[in-house]
């Protein structure tokens, strides 16, 4: 780990220090969160560009042998903070959050569930959600473009009216209350939300939360 860090110091978060003194002092509670974060690891390959992924596929190249027609597929040179991804950037807490369910401190790089919510995996992946575009965010526009685009592709044929959807939560006035309430939740996310609704067998809305599912309870299901 000590050679990643020294390979990436422009990117200061990438440092698993504070987990290594987290890890000494850690509650079990606070440690199942976290294991099950690592457990729930698979469903967030695509925002980490990982092989054999539509992410990976969408920026994968190819080139030509040398003296040859033939085309090969290229190594992808993933920026560090995919390449070396690891939730030891991070730290998992249980915790009091006075009516909140659950929080990601961008600052802090802290992911933490409000104590009624020990064992919500919606509550927990909604926050690994803001998790990872806490990553992508800080990379070239491009990454963030490729996990939306790729999530709309694969989603536009399950959902029903999908479109609506997105254009129902993007709009100034919906966007801006939920941002007053719990910060920017942006098409990404929301589409994300969507994609692990679907994995987890959830009806729509229920990762997204803000009342979400109640609002489209009895809707059209999507296709599974």
């Amino acid at each position: 780990m000590e050679k990643i860090l020294c390979e990436v110091p422009a990117y200061k978060w990438m440092d698993d220090t504070p987990f290594k003194r987290w890890a000494e002092t850690a509650s079990e509670e606070n440690k199942d969160l976290f294991n099950r974060v690592c457990e729930l690891s698979d469903l967030f390959a695509d925002m980490i560009f990982s092989q054999d992924t539509p992410t990976y596929e969408f920026i994968r190249c190819q080139s030509k042998l040398s003296g040859s027609d033939e085309w090969v597929d290229a190594e992808v040179q993933l920026p560090e903070p995919l390449k070396y991804f690891s939730y030891t950037f991070f730290t998992y807490h249980m915790a009091d959050l006075n009516g909140y369910g659950g929080k990601f401190d961008m600052q802090d790089r802290t992911l933490t569930v409000d104590l009624s919510n020990f064992g919500n995996d919606p509550v927990l992946l909604h926050e690994m959600i803001h998790l990872h575009e806490f990553v992508i965010n800080d990379l070239p526009m491009i990454y963030h473009d490729a996990v939306l685009y790729c999530l709309y592709k694969d989603l536009a044929d399950k959902i029903p009216n999908l479109n609506e959807r997105v254009e129902a939560h993007g709009h100034i006035l919906n966007a801006g209350k939920i941002a007053r309430i719990g910060g920017v939740h942006d098409i990404l996310f929301l589409l994300k939300s969507f994609d692990l609704d679907l994995k987890m067998g959830y009806k729509l809305g229920t990762v997204f939360g803000y009342g979400m599912e109640d609002e489209w309870d009895g809707s059209p299901g999507a296709e599974t």
